[in-house]
Protein backbone atom coordinates (compact mmCIF):
# COMPACT_ATOMS: atom_id res chain seq x y z
CA UNK A 1 0.00 0.00 0.00
CA UNK A 2 1.47 3.40 -1.06
CA UNK A 3 0.87 6.84 0.50
CA UNK A 4 -2.24 7.62 -2.19
CA UNK A 5 -4.04 4.08 -0.68
CA UNK A 6 -3.27 5.65 3.02
CA UNK A 7 -4.79 8.24 2.55
CA UNK A 8 -7.88 6.46 1.50
CA UNK A 9 -7.70 4.00 4.05
CA UNK A 10 -6.69 6.04 6.77
CA UNK A 11 -7.87 5.30 10.33
CA UNK A 12 -11.19 3.73 9.14
CA UNK A 13 -11.04 0.21 10.36
CA UNK A 14 -11.24 2.05 13.51
CA UNK A 15 -14.81 2.34 12.89
CA UNK A 16 -13.48 -0.47 14.40
CA UNK A 17 -13.43 -2.56 14.82
CA UNK A 18 -22.94 -10.19 12.16
CA UNK A 19 -26.07 -10.95 13.11
CA UNK A 20 -26.15 -12.08 16.57
CA UNK A 21 -29.14 -13.52 18.99
CA UNK A 22 -30.21 -11.33 21.41
CA UNK A 23 -28.55 -13.41 24.33
CA UNK A 24 -25.66 -13.31 23.30
CA UNK A 25 -25.61 -9.16 22.48
CA UNK A 26 -27.31 -8.78 25.86
CA UNK A 27 -23.89 -10.28 27.04
CA UNK A 28 -22.48 -7.73 25.67
CA UNK A 29 -22.34 -4.41 27.42
CA UNK A 30 -20.54 -1.79 25.64
CA UNK A 31 -18.98 1.42 27.48
CA UNK A 32 -19.81 5.12 26.94
CA UNK A 33 -16.26 6.35 26.87
CA UNK A 34 -13.87 8.81 25.25
CA UNK A 35 -10.02 7.73 24.58
CA UNK A 36 -7.36 9.25 22.89
CA UNK A 37 -4.58 7.83 21.95
CA UNK A 38 -1.15 9.20 20.57
CA UNK A 39 0.47 8.23 16.94
CA UNK A 40 3.89 7.63 16.07
CA UNK A 41 5.78 5.34 13.56
CA UNK A 42 6.49 1.88 14.41
CA UNK A 43 10.17 1.31 14.20
CA UNK A 44 9.08 -2.89 14.40
CA UNK A 45 9.09 -2.88 10.26
CA UNK A 46 11.34 -1.29 8.12
CA UNK A 47 8.76 1.66 6.57
CA UNK A 48 8.91 3.18 2.57
CA UNK A 49 8.63 6.40 1.91
CA UNK A 50 8.12 7.62 5.27
CA UNK A 51 10.53 8.93 7.74
CA UNK A 52 9.00 9.82 10.63
CA UNK A 53 4.84 10.32 11.95
CA UNK A 54 3.04 11.76 14.40
CA UNK A 55 -0.88 12.39 15.22
CA UNK A 56 -3.35 11.66 17.64
CA UNK A 57 -6.90 9.98 17.22
CA UNK A 58 -9.97 11.20 19.62
CA UNK A 59 -12.65 8.31 19.81
CA UNK A 60 -15.92 8.74 21.39
CA UNK A 61 -18.88 6.32 22.10
CA UNK A 62 -22.05 6.85 23.82
CA UNK A 63 -25.29 4.71 23.81
CA UNK A 64 -26.66 1.95 24.80
CA UNK A 65 -28.31 -1.16 23.21
CA UNK A 66 -31.68 0.50 23.63
CA UNK A 67 -30.71 3.38 22.34
CA UNK A 68 -28.28 2.55 19.68
CA UNK A 69 -24.63 3.56 19.64
CA UNK A 70 -23.34 6.95 18.71
CA UNK A 71 -19.76 7.07 17.60
CA UNK A 72 -17.41 10.35 16.90
CA UNK A 73 -14.01 9.73 15.30
CA UNK A 74 -11.07 12.33 14.78
CA UNK A 75 -7.79 11.26 13.45
CA UNK A 76 -4.71 13.49 12.34
CA UNK A 77 -1.83 12.04 10.97
CA UNK A 78 1.56 13.59 9.42
CA UNK A 79 3.64 11.43 8.07
CA UNK A 80 7.38 13.21 7.17
CA UNK A 81 8.28 11.38 3.39
CA UNK A 82 10.92 10.78 1.55
CA UNK A 83 12.95 14.39 0.14
CA UNK A 84 11.87 15.86 3.16
CA UNK A 85 7.91 16.28 1.56
CA UNK A 86 4.67 15.97 4.24
CA UNK A 87 1.50 14.80 4.18
CA UNK A 88 -1.06 15.75 6.41
CA UNK A 89 -4.40 13.32 7.04
CA UNK A 90 -7.58 14.66 8.87
CA UNK A 91 -10.05 11.91 8.96
CA UNK A 92 -13.92 13.12 10.70
CA UNK A 93 -16.23 10.74 11.43
CA UNK A 94 -19.83 10.51 13.12
CA UNK A 95 -21.99 7.24 13.07
CA UNK A 96 -25.20 6.47 14.43
CA UNK A 97 -26.22 2.38 14.39
CA UNK A 98 -29.07 1.02 16.55
CA UNK A 99 -28.67 -1.59 18.89
CA UNK A 100 -30.41 -4.22 16.30
CA UNK A 101 -27.33 -3.49 13.96
CA UNK A 102 -30.94 -2.47 11.58
CA UNK A 103 -29.76 1.08 11.43
CA UNK A 104 -26.64 2.77 9.87
CA UNK A 105 -26.25 6.40 9.68
CA UNK A 106 -22.50 7.43 8.30
CA UNK A 107 -21.13 11.13 8.00
CA UNK A 108 -17.32 10.72 7.11
CA UNK A 109 -14.96 12.96 6.03
CA UNK A 110 -11.10 12.60 4.85
CA UNK A 111 -9.00 15.61 3.94
CA UNK A 112 -5.17 15.30 2.81
CA UNK A 113 -3.03 18.39 2.98
CA UNK A 114 -6.52 20.29 3.59
CA UNK A 115 -7.56 18.99 0.24
CA UNK A 116 -10.92 16.99 0.39
CA UNK A 117 -10.47 13.26 -0.60
CA UNK A 118 -13.41 11.72 0.45
CA UNK A 119 -16.62 12.82 1.88
CA UNK A 120 -19.47 9.81 2.13
CA UNK A 121 -22.91 10.66 3.76
CA UNK A 122 -25.67 8.27 3.89
CA UNK A 123 -28.01 5.53 5.60
CA UNK A 124 -28.04 1.31 5.70
CA UNK A 125 -31.07 0.08 6.73
CA UNK A 126 -31.98 -3.99 6.85
CA UNK A 127 -35.77 -4.81 5.24
CA UNK A 128 -36.26 -8.13 3.74
CA UNK A 129 -32.88 -9.74 4.45
CA UNK A 130 -30.79 -7.09 2.79
CA UNK A 131 -28.80 -4.32 3.86
CA UNK A 132 -30.28 -1.59 1.47
CA UNK A 133 -27.88 1.90 1.47
CA UNK A 134 -28.76 5.01 0.47
CA UNK A 135 -25.79 7.44 0.25
CA UNK A 136 -26.14 11.07 -0.67
CA UNK A 137 -22.12 11.48 -0.91
CA UNK A 138 -19.98 11.53 -2.89
CA UNK A 139 -22.99 10.52 -5.03
CA UNK A 140 -26.73 10.02 -4.56
CA UNK A 141 -26.39 6.37 -5.57
CA UNK A 142 -28.74 3.70 -3.84
CA UNK A 143 -27.42 -0.29 -3.87
CA UNK A 144 -28.07 -3.27 -1.65
CA UNK A 145 -25.64 -5.76 -0.10
CA UNK A 146 -26.34 -9.20 1.09
CA UNK A 147 -27.36 -10.38 4.88
CA UNK A 148 -24.01 -11.70 5.76
CA UNK A 149 -22.81 -8.11 5.85
CA UNK A 150 -22.45 -6.56 9.45
CA UNK A 151 -22.13 -2.80 10.27
CA UNK A 152 -19.58 -1.56 12.82
CA UNK A 153 -20.34 -1.74 16.53
CA UNK A 154 -21.93 -4.76 15.10
CA UNK A 155 -18.78 -6.25 14.42
CA UNK A 156 -17.51 -5.46 17.96
CA UNK A 157 -19.79 -6.88 19.60
CA UNK A 158 -19.29 -10.02 17.60
CA UNK A 159 -15.66 -10.27 18.43
CA UNK A 160 -16.28 -9.93 21.71
CA UNK A 161 -19.26 -12.69 21.96
CA UNK A 162 -16.71 -14.51 20.16
CA UNK A 163 -13.47 -13.96 22.49
CA UNK A 164 -15.67 -14.86 26.02
CA UNK A 165 -16.79 -17.90 24.00
CA UNK A 166 -12.65 -19.02 23.35
CA UNK A 167 -13.75 -18.82 19.21
CA UNK A 168 -10.02 -17.32 17.69
CA UNK A 169 -10.92 -17.03 14.54
CA UNK A 170 -14.19 -14.51 13.08
CA UNK A 171 -14.62 -13.94 9.29
CA UNK A 172 -17.15 -11.49 8.27
CA UNK A 173 -17.75 -8.75 5.81
CA UNK A 174 -18.12 -5.15 7.02
CA UNK A 175 -19.65 -1.98 5.68
CA UNK A 176 -18.99 1.07 7.55
CA UNK A 177 -19.79 3.98 4.73
CA UNK A 178 -16.27 4.31 4.09
CA UNK A 179 -14.42 5.56 2.09
CA UNK A 180 -16.43 6.44 -0.78
CA UNK A 181 -19.75 4.92 0.83
CA UNK A 182 -19.57 1.45 -1.01
CA UNK A 183 -17.35 -0.34 -0.12
CA UNK A 184 -17.79 -3.91 1.36
CA UNK A 185 -14.28 -5.34 3.16
CA UNK A 186 -13.98 -8.84 3.82
CA UNK A 187 -12.15 -9.26 7.32
CA UNK A 188 -10.60 -11.94 9.14
CA UNK A 189 -10.14 -11.68 12.99
CA UNK A 190 -7.95 -13.63 15.04
CA UNK A 191 -8.89 -13.25 18.84
CA UNK A 192 -6.00 -14.12 21.43
CA UNK A 193 -6.56 -15.74 25.14
CA UNK A 194 -7.85 -13.25 27.60
CA UNK A 195 -5.73 -11.16 29.65
CA UNK A 196 -5.67 -9.24 32.78
CA UNK A 197 -1.98 -8.78 34.10
CA UNK A 198 -1.26 -4.87 34.60
CA UNK A 199 2.68 -5.12 33.50
CA UNK A 200 3.49 -2.62 31.16
CA UNK A 201 0.71 -1.06 31.06
CA UNK A 202 0.14 2.67 30.17
CA UNK A 203 -1.40 4.62 33.12
CA UNK A 204 -4.53 5.57 31.41
CA UNK A 205 -5.38 1.70 31.26
CA UNK A 206 -4.85 1.54 34.44
CA UNK A 207 -8.26 4.37 35.16
CA UNK A 208 -11.30 3.67 36.79
CA UNK A 209 -13.46 1.59 34.08
CA UNK A 210 -10.40 0.35 32.91
CA UNK A 211 -7.95 -1.44 35.81
CA UNK A 212 -8.67 -5.22 35.81
CA UNK A 213 -10.75 -5.52 33.07
CA UNK A 214 -9.93 -8.67 30.78
CA UNK A 215 -8.88 -7.85 27.44
CA UNK A 216 -7.97 -9.72 24.37
CA UNK A 217 -5.58 -9.74 21.77
CA UNK A 218 -7.28 -9.11 18.43
CA UNK A 219 -5.68 -8.71 14.69
CA UNK A 220 -8.41 -7.69 12.33
CA UNK A 221 -7.33 -8.48 8.64
CA UNK A 222 -9.51 -6.00 5.89
CA UNK A 223 -9.52 -6.65 2.34
CA UNK A 224 -11.59 -4.91 -0.15
CA UNK A 225 -14.02 -7.11 -1.55
CA UNK A 226 -14.23 -7.44 -5.53
CA UNK A 227 -10.50 -7.72 -5.74
CA UNK A 228 -8.18 -10.50 -6.51
CA UNK A 229 -5.34 -9.48 -4.39
CA UNK A 230 -3.95 -12.12 -1.77
CA UNK A 231 -2.59 -9.59 0.93
CA UNK A 232 -5.21 -7.43 2.99
CA UNK A 233 -5.50 -3.71 2.16
CA UNK A 234 -4.33 -3.07 5.85
CA UNK A 235 -4.36 -4.94 9.21
CA UNK A 236 -5.03 -3.24 12.67
CA UNK A 237 -3.63 -4.84 15.93
CA UNK A 238 -5.15 -3.86 19.34
CA UNK A 239 -6.59 -5.11 22.97
CA UNK A 240 -9.71 -5.64 23.05
CA UNK A 241 -11.10 -4.75 26.63
CA UNK A 242 -14.08 -6.61 27.68
CA UNK A 243 -16.35 -3.44 27.74
CA UNK A 244 -15.16 -2.32 23.95
CA UNK A 245 -12.52 -0.12 25.09
CA UNK A 246 -9.18 -0.65 23.25
CA UNK A 247 -5.55 0.65 23.56
CA UNK A 248 -2.02 -0.57 22.28
CA UNK A 249 -3.24 0.12 18.58
CA UNK A 250 -0.60 -1.25 15.73
CA UNK A 251 -2.35 0.01 12.23
CA UNK A 252 -0.03 -1.71 9.38
CA UNK A 253 -0.20 -0.06 6.05
CA UNK A 254 1.47 -2.70 4.46
CA UNK A 255 4.39 0.33 3.26
CA UNK A 256 4.66 1.67 6.87
CA UNK A 257 2.27 0.86 10.50
CA UNK A 258 1.45 3.31 12.65
CA UNK A 259 1.54 2.52 16.39
CA UNK A 260 -1.34 4.03 19.09
CA UNK A 261 -0.57 4.57 22.68
CA UNK A 262 -3.65 4.81 24.79
CA UNK A 263 -2.92 8.27 26.30
CA UNK A 264 -6.24 9.55 28.17
CA UNK A 265 -9.55 7.84 28.92
CA UNK A 266 -12.54 8.86 30.51
CA UNK A 267 -15.26 6.57 31.04
CA UNK A 268 -18.48 8.85 29.99
CA UNK A 269 -22.56 8.56 31.33
CA UNK A 270 -24.24 5.39 31.51
CA UNK A 271 -27.64 5.63 30.00
CA UNK A 272 -30.42 3.03 31.71
CA UNK A 273 -31.24 0.22 29.05
CA UNK A 274 -33.09 -2.93 30.16
CA UNK A 275 -31.52 -4.89 27.08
Amino acid sequence: MGLDDFARACGLGLLCLVPVGSASAAAIQLAPHRAIYALSLDGSKAAKNVEAAQGEIVYEMRGNACNGYTVKLVQRTDLDTDGGGRMTSALSTTTWEDGEANTYRFKIQNKINAEVRDDADGVAERRDGKLFVNATKPAKESFSLGPDVVLPTQHVIKVLTQAEAGDPVLEVPVYDGSSDGKKVYDTLAIIGKAKTATDGLEDAAKATGLAGRTRFPVTISYFERGTSATTPDYVISFDLYDNGVSRALKLDYGDFVLRGQLTAFEALPEEPCAK
